[in-house]
Protein backbone atom coordinates (compact mmCIF):
# COMPACT_ATOMS: atom_id res chain seq x y z
CA UNK A 1 0.00 0.00 0.00
CA UNK A 2 1.32 3.44 -0.85
CA UNK A 3 1.49 5.99 1.93
CA UNK A 4 2.38 9.69 1.94
CA UNK A 5 4.39 9.59 5.13
CA UNK A 6 7.67 11.40 5.55
CA UNK A 7 7.08 14.78 3.93
CA UNK A 8 8.90 14.36 0.64
CA UNK A 9 7.07 13.94 -2.65
CA UNK A 10 7.65 10.21 -3.07
CA UNK A 11 5.36 7.64 -1.47
CA UNK A 12 6.44 5.22 1.17
CA UNK A 13 5.23 1.63 1.38
CA UNK A 14 3.00 0.30 4.16
CA UNK A 15 3.17 -3.47 3.98
CA UNK A 16 3.21 -6.25 6.52
CA UNK A 17 2.97 -3.82 9.46
CA UNK A 18 6.02 -1.80 8.49
CA UNK A 19 6.56 1.53 6.77
CA UNK A 20 9.46 1.47 4.33
CA UNK A 21 11.16 4.05 2.15
CA UNK A 22 11.02 3.53 -1.60
CA UNK A 23 13.66 5.34 -3.63
CA UNK A 24 12.87 5.21 -7.38
CA UNK A 25 16.43 6.35 -8.17
CA UNK A 26 17.89 3.34 -6.31
CA UNK A 27 15.43 0.44 -6.54
CA UNK A 28 16.16 -2.62 -4.42
CA UNK A 29 14.58 -6.05 -4.16
CA UNK A 30 11.52 -6.43 -1.96
CA UNK A 31 12.53 -7.01 1.64
CA UNK A 32 15.61 -4.82 1.51
CA UNK A 33 14.05 -1.36 1.71
CA UNK A 34 15.06 1.03 4.49
CA UNK A 35 12.61 0.63 7.39
CA UNK A 36 11.08 3.78 8.88
CA UNK A 37 8.68 2.19 11.39
CA UNK A 38 7.94 -1.35 12.59
CA UNK A 39 4.34 -1.14 13.80
CA UNK A 40 4.62 -4.08 16.22
CA UNK A 41 7.37 -2.31 18.20
CA UNK A 42 4.71 0.10 19.45
CA UNK A 43 2.06 -2.36 20.62
CA UNK A 44 -0.01 -2.39 17.44
CA UNK A 45 -1.39 -5.46 15.68
CA UNK A 46 -2.89 -5.95 12.23
CA UNK A 47 -6.61 -5.41 11.86
CA UNK A 48 -8.90 -8.29 10.90
CA UNK A 49 -8.36 -7.64 7.18
CA UNK A 50 -4.58 -7.96 7.60
CA UNK A 51 -3.57 -4.33 7.63
CA UNK A 52 -4.25 -1.09 9.44
CA UNK A 53 -7.73 -0.14 10.58
CA UNK A 54 -7.59 3.12 8.63
CA UNK A 55 -5.09 5.07 6.53
CA UNK A 56 -5.62 8.68 5.52
CA UNK A 57 -4.76 12.33 5.97
CA UNK A 58 -6.42 12.59 9.36
CA UNK A 59 -4.47 15.55 10.77
CA UNK A 60 -4.74 17.74 7.66
CA UNK A 61 -1.13 18.40 6.67
CA UNK A 62 -1.32 16.25 3.46
CA UNK A 63 0.75 13.41 4.94
CA UNK A 64 -1.13 10.29 5.89
CA UNK A 65 -1.54 8.59 9.22
CA UNK A 66 -2.00 4.86 9.80
CA UNK A 67 -4.38 3.70 12.54
CA UNK A 68 -3.97 0.30 14.16
CA UNK A 69 -5.43 -1.36 17.23
CA UNK A 70 -3.67 -3.03 20.12
CA UNK A 71 -3.87 -6.77 20.83
CA UNK A 72 -6.74 -6.30 23.30
CA UNK A 73 -8.72 -4.29 20.74
CA UNK A 74 -9.40 -1.62 23.35
CA UNK A 75 -7.05 1.11 22.06
CA UNK A 76 -6.39 2.79 18.75
CA UNK A 77 -2.76 3.61 17.97
CA UNK A 78 -2.18 6.39 15.42
CA UNK A 79 1.13 6.44 13.57
CA UNK A 80 2.15 9.83 12.25
CA UNK A 81 5.42 11.39 11.22
CA UNK A 82 7.33 14.13 12.99
CA UNK A 83 9.41 15.08 9.94
CA UNK A 84 9.04 18.66 8.67
CA UNK A 85 7.54 19.23 5.24
CA UNK A 86 6.27 21.86 2.85
CA UNK A 87 2.65 22.45 3.67
CA UNK A 88 0.13 21.42 1.01
CA UNK A 89 -3.64 21.48 1.23
CA UNK A 90 -5.14 18.67 3.25
CA UNK A 91 -5.77 15.68 1.02
CA UNK A 92 -9.25 15.25 2.47
CA UNK A 93 -10.26 18.52 0.79
CA UNK A 94 -9.84 16.76 -2.56
CA UNK A 95 -13.16 15.11 -3.55
CA UNK A 96 -11.51 12.08 -5.20
CA UNK A 97 -9.36 11.40 -2.13
CA UNK A 98 -12.23 11.91 0.32
CA UNK A 99 -14.45 9.61 -1.71
CA UNK A 100 -11.73 6.93 -1.88
CA UNK A 101 -11.40 6.99 1.93
CA UNK A 102 -15.01 5.81 2.19
CA UNK A 103 -15.17 3.34 -0.72
CA UNK A 104 -17.03 0.35 0.64
CA UNK A 105 -14.43 -0.05 3.40
CA UNK A 106 -11.68 -1.30 1.08
CA UNK A 107 -8.15 -0.94 2.39
CA UNK A 108 -6.28 0.48 -0.56
CA UNK A 109 -4.15 3.55 -1.16
CA UNK A 110 -6.19 6.70 -1.66
CA UNK A 111 -5.32 9.08 -4.47
CA UNK A 112 -6.09 12.68 -5.38
CA UNK A 113 -7.30 13.74 -8.83
CA UNK A 114 -4.11 15.66 -9.64
CA UNK A 115 -0.48 14.60 -9.88
CA UNK A 116 1.07 14.41 -6.42
CA UNK A 117 4.73 13.44 -6.58
CA UNK A 118 8.30 14.48 -7.31
CA UNK A 119 8.38 17.34 -9.81
CA UNK A 120 4.76 18.35 -9.27
CA UNK A 121 3.37 21.85 -9.68
CA UNK A 122 1.58 23.47 -6.74
CA UNK A 123 -1.74 21.61 -6.37
CA UNK A 124 -4.94 23.42 -7.27
CA UNK A 125 -6.74 25.22 -4.45
CA UNK A 126 -9.66 23.11 -3.25
CA UNK A 127 -13.06 24.43 -4.33
CA UNK A 128 -14.60 24.49 -0.86
CA UNK A 129 -16.53 26.94 1.23
CA UNK A 130 -17.17 26.83 4.93
CA UNK A 131 -20.67 27.16 6.28
CA UNK A 132 -21.21 30.04 8.73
Amino acid sequence: MGLWWDGDLTMELLNDSKIEKWDPARPTPSGSLPRLVSIWNHGAVKAAQGGPTLVGDLFGDWREEAVYTNASYDELIVFTTDRPTTRLYTLAHNPAYRNAMTFKGYMQSHHVDYFLGAGMARPPRPDITYAP
